[in-house]
């Protein structure tokens, strides 16, 4: 493929992703291009700067739109126990994942059993994957990109640390409480923090999950950070703080 120019927009871990994986497929960013990328910028762009480019701005969006619009497509895709999810490569307009389609596919991956960081490499290496692949069509005119199907179109937020709090009295729930707080681990674990208050004979304390399993339906953290500790087995901090039973 032709070296082209290209002006990206990005602010964050999940920009970088994007990033990374388009420099694996020969897309190099550079000061000045007639096209411009978007990913997870975090500010909304004004229709001066979009008109700017003489090609638009392109988002590499993580969901199949219009599918899961909005801030949070990966992690959303988790909890909401998806079978599946994709990457849409979508020409900016001025409404949020509103413009038309360039091409979209399903990833192999299911955010069944994905983390949110395995799913977010996975669709960011098949959305710049996507995206040497249109370029050179779509800069040459010869691909038009298509309205989505407004009608379809539903909405993600932005998780907080309310989101992420994992109920220790739930954790021998009935199988349907214990997924959700599997899904909450994988998907959340990095950002806000996947937490708990756990009872033990030491008082009340704040633990980070960073990873977790369902045994026998129960959950069971694998690798945690007490407050103010280092990352440590689970097994470890129990040898330390056993449980208080209620």
């Amino acid at each position: 493929m032709q070296k082209i120019k290209f002006v990206f927009f990005g602010s964050d871990h999940i920009a970088r992703s994007a990033l990374e994986a388009m420099s694996r497929h020969g897309l190099v960013p550079s000061d000045s291009g007639n096209v411009a990328i978007l990913v997870s910028y975090g500010k909304i762009l004004t229709k001066e700067t979009i008109d700017s480019f003489p090609f638009g701005i392109l988002n590499i969006h993580p969901s199949l739109l219009p599918a899961l619009r909005g801030p949070s497509p990966i992690k959303s895709a988790i909890l909401d126990n998806l079978e599946k999810t994709g990457v849409s490569i979508m020409k900016l307009d001025e409404q949020v994942d509103h413009g038309p389609i360039l091409i979209q596919e399903e990833i192999s991956l299911s955010p069944r059993f994905a983390t949110e960081e395995e799913l977010r490499k996975a669709l960011f290496d098949k959305g710049a994957e996507l995206l040497a692949r249109v370029l050179p069509d779509y800069l040459s005119d010869k691909l038009i990109p298509k309205p989505q199907d407004h009608g379809k179109a539903t909405y993600t937020h932005k998780f907080n640390q309310n989101d992420a709090y994992l109920d220790f009295a739930t954790w021998g729930s009935e199988p349907q409480v214990i997924e959700i707080l599997d899904r909450k681990v994988r998907a959340l674990n990095e950002e806000p923090g996947t937490y708990s208050i756990i009872p033990t004979i030491r008082g009340q304390k704040r633990v980070k999950i960073l990873k977790a399993h369902i045994e026998n339906n129960i959950f069971i953290p694998d690798i945690v950070v007490p407050e103010g500790k280092k990352r440590m087995t689970w097994q470890s901090f129990l040898r330390g703080n056993p449980v208080v039973n209620s």
